[in-house]
């Protein structure tokens, strides 16, 4: 997410996907229908080795409201707080393969840290390098590891996303460095679950499991849960953390200045680790927020930043001519798209109604041949032609075509069709006024398309798809709100979350495996009191996707992996709670005084391999 990327998080060949991990699985229990595979875990990812010394600036354009790294879903609070700031337990590289950091391993059935025991239950073991340390000296240890997944499975911390962390039923604590994650079935309420869970097994944890980002035990277990999000380890200064460099000063807001020193004790337990074995090269580092598009750039070509983070297609014209350093773009797992509210609109609810009773069901509930005229009528050639400079490639799933094995190639590719779309419109009741509009049983076909304040990229794309849907008789006003406010979480009140809108338009960043899209979908993860980390914010509930969608999760045999997601994207074309604009590229200003800026667009939002970041020429 530009802001807008959400919290799951781009790029071709992707190697780790449930496809590695399920042919793993199943060869540990004797198992031979799976396409056996010689894949490897392995990321090849070979950096430069850094000098010494120097400051760099870092930048986006977007606000930073807090540094909450487990609650946060808005990219740029992501883009500071997870990798300089917070370590994880494994990161992506850009052909998103996995890289140990915490971990002395990534774990998989090879390296026999990962076991399957039975139908519904498997054990994944997560081994700490030893000596790891808090930038205050202290030890992090496994008890940290299991705070944080406790965490995490708390209603009151608010996490971004519980998916996954719900089939654990259990962690055990084997000594300071070893904790084993005992997955199995768990009924409801554990971990924001609103059904009885009765498979433990979750083949795609490679993709979703490694940006943990772990927290101190020590520093937050004297803090309600409930307090999290205000307090100030999260608002103002957090220490100790756990990443190459440590908060100086943060000044949050439009304007937002993040300053970052070296942590002292970030190499300890690391000497030796083929990867981020070395501390921080820089001396300093900063992460800059220029409140709008405009001043980032203007920022980015006269040397006041080095790294502009957070650009799109329509912004390489603009960085044309500069001489400090190149413009770059990467595509992948970063998806613009149209998310349409199936249950109500709870503008003006208050936070315990959210979900409930209170709000008016939208234009969009309950009625899909609606929603599949919505897309046809969408051009979504024009819009990438147009608008993204046709370097991005048009959606005709919800999954991208990067993500194989698993996107259906046989699909066609997206036409846009407006006579089948009024066709659709005509059969499901919605007539036509002498002046084009339409209207079903006294109510207009209108709804109000929100996206993030302040974005001219947004505001164009809102003015071409309502000239498209004009096209079928629709009526389309926006209202638009800052990043932070729409992105906001379900406990904070945020727009999405709590379904006080219509239709939304914005980019998610997922993870390289098909169940990262689960969460948009799953009626599990439908937010409320109960279940505010859940993701699914448009609402969706059709009962044969999530059948598919849960197959896909339980199941370890690639094929039939393939085959379920396959089925997974002919049911999502039918029930079309959201539809894919355009596979976006993710566009970036690097300065030649940068060293080790690799695109990345997956969840570690190239930041990932912040420890590896150098100013070249620096003495």
């Amino acid at each position: 997410m530009e802001v807008s990327k959400r919290r799951w998080w781009q790029r071709p060949g992707i190697a780790v996907t449930g496809g590695v991990i399920g042919s793993l699985l199943l060869a540990a229990c004797g198992g031979s229908s799976a396409t056996t595979t010689t894949a490897t875990l392995a990321s090849d990812y070979n950096p430069t080795k850094g000098v010494q010394g120097g400051s760099l600036i870092y930048s986006d354009w977007e606000p930073v409201q807090d540094l909450n790294v487990l609650a946060s879903s808005a990219q740029t609070t992501l883009e500071v707080a997870a990798g300089p700031i917070w370590a994880m337990l494994w990161g992506y590289d850009s052909k998103n393969k996995p890289i140990p950091d915490l971990v002395s391993d990534v774990p998989s059935i090879d390296n026999g840290l990962v076991k399957k025991i039975d139908d519904t239950h498997m054990d994944i073991t997560i081994k700490l390098k030893k000596g790891l340390k808090w930038s205050d000296g202290s030890p992090l240890t496994s008890a940290d590891v299991k705070f944080t997944v406790d965490a995490i499975c708390n209603p009151d911390v608010g996490a971004a996303s519980q998916l996954g962390y719900d089939h654990i039923a259990s962690q055990e604590i084997k000594d300071d460095q070893t904790l084993i994650w005992h997955f199995g079935p768990n009924k409801t309420g554990t971990c924001g679950l609103s059904a009885d869970l009765t498979s433990g097994i979750y083949s795609p944890y490679v993709g979703n499991f490694g940006t943990t980002y772990v927290v101190p035990k020590a520093a937050l277990s004297s803090i309600e849960p409930k307090n999290w999000a205000t307090s100030d380890y999260f608002t103002k200064k957090p220490s100790p953390t756990s990443g190459p460099y440590m908060v100086q000063d943060f000044t949050p807001g439009p304007a937002a200045i993040v300053t970052l020193i070296p942590n002292p004790n970030y190499v300890a337990g690391r000497s030796g680790a083929k990867f981020f074995g070395h501390g921080p090269y820089l001396n300093k580092l900063t992460y800059k927020i220029y409140g709008d598009k405009s001043s980032q750039i203007a920022g980015i070509k006269s040397g006041d930043t080095d790294l502009g983070l957070d650009l799109i297609a329509k912004d390489l014209p603009s960085l044309q001519g500069w001489t400090g350093g190149k413009s770059v773009y990467a595509n992948g797992l970063l998806n613009e798209g149209i998310y349409m509210n199936l249950g109500n609109n709870e503008t003006g609810c208050k936070a315990v109604q959210y979900a409930a009773t209170c709000g008016k069901p939208t234009v969009f509930a309950g009625d899909k041949l609606l929603r599949q005229a919505i897309q046809l009528a969408s051009d979504l050639v024009g819009l990438n032609n147009q608008l993204v400079q046709g370097i991005g490639k048009p959606m005709n799933s919800f999954l991208p075509s990067t993500l194989a094995p698993y996107y259906d190639t046989s699909i066609p590719a997206f036409s846009r069709n407006v006579s089948k779309a009024n066709q659709l419109l005509d059969q499901d009741g919605w007539t036509k006024a002498a002046d084009g509009s339409r209207s079903k049983n006294g109510v207009k076909l209108a709804w109000v398309l929100g996206t993030t304040s302040g974005n001219p990229q947004r505001a164009a794309e809102e003015e071409f798809l309502i000239s498209n849907w004009k096209d079928i008789g629709a009526t389309v006003t926006t209202k638009n709100w800052p990043a932070g406010q729409f992105f906001d979480s379900f406990s904070n009140g945020g727009i999405n979350a709590t379904g006080q809108y219509d239709m939304s338009l914005y980019a998610n960043s997922f993870a390289p495996d098909p169940d990262s899209w689960a969460s948009l979908a799953l009626p599990t993860q439908i937010p409320s009191a109960a279940n505010p980390s859940g993701n699914n914010w448009d609402r969706q509930n059709d009962p044969a996707l999530t059948d598919l969608l849960t197959k896909g999760e339980n199941t370890i045999d690639t094929n039939q992996r393939v085959s379920f997601y396959n089925q997974a994207q002919k049911e999502w074309a039918d029930y079309m709670g959201y539809f894919g604009l355009y596979e976006r590229p993710d566009v970036f200003g690097v300065g030649s005084n940068w060293g080790n800026f690799f695109p990345t667009a997956n969840t570690c939002v190239s930041t990932c391999n912040a420890p590896d970041w150098y100013k070249k020429g620096a003495s």
